[in-house]
């Protein structure tokens, strides 16, 4: 199973966290990537309400604007590739598909850069409200090929 690429610019360092039953899903990798890839239309996967708000949406990209109050938990959905400014950090605990689980403090003003679709699940361990927008790329091979990623 691949894993999302995650860069926080900013420079967050991810530690182990405890496991939680929640965030864990039956599905394999290559069924979440079909059910989340665009549709002939270009439509992306829906992001969980109440924390996403599509501010903008094209052929090209979505752009969303997230946040997480203190204490909330979103259930697992699914990016395309994207990047990411939070304009309010918070301290997070983030559940990969595959199980895996991490916590990591988000300074206001960081990036993320994700070059993978990635889905995953998010809890806001903080004492602030996680705040971020979203550019969400629906041609990921356009976004790859000028990103100048190589997958491994």
């Amino acid at each position: 199973m691949g894993k999302a690429i995650v860069t926080l610019v900013a420079g967050v360092v991810l530690g182990a966290a405890g496991s939680w039953s929640f965030f864990t899903t039956s599905q394999t990798e290559p069924e979440r990537q079909a059910e989340s890839a665009p549709d002939a239309t270009g439509t992306l996967p829906a992001l969980p309400e109440p924390y996403y708000e599509v501010l903008f949406e094209n052929a090209v990209v979505r752009i969303v604007e997230h946040r997480l109050e203190t204490g909330d938990s979103e259930p697992e959905h699914t990016h395309p590739p994207m990047v990411a400014y939070f304009v309010e950090g918070a301290t997070v605990a983030i559940a990969e598909a595959d199980g895996s689980t991490a916590e990591a403090t988000i300074p206001t003003g960081a990036f993320l850069e994700n070059l993978e679709w990635w889905t995953h699940s998010l809890e806001n361990m903080g004492a602030t409200p996680l705040h971020s927008i979203l550019v969400e790329f629906k041609d990921d091979s356009a976004f790859l090929e000028r990103s100048g990623y190589e997958p491994p």
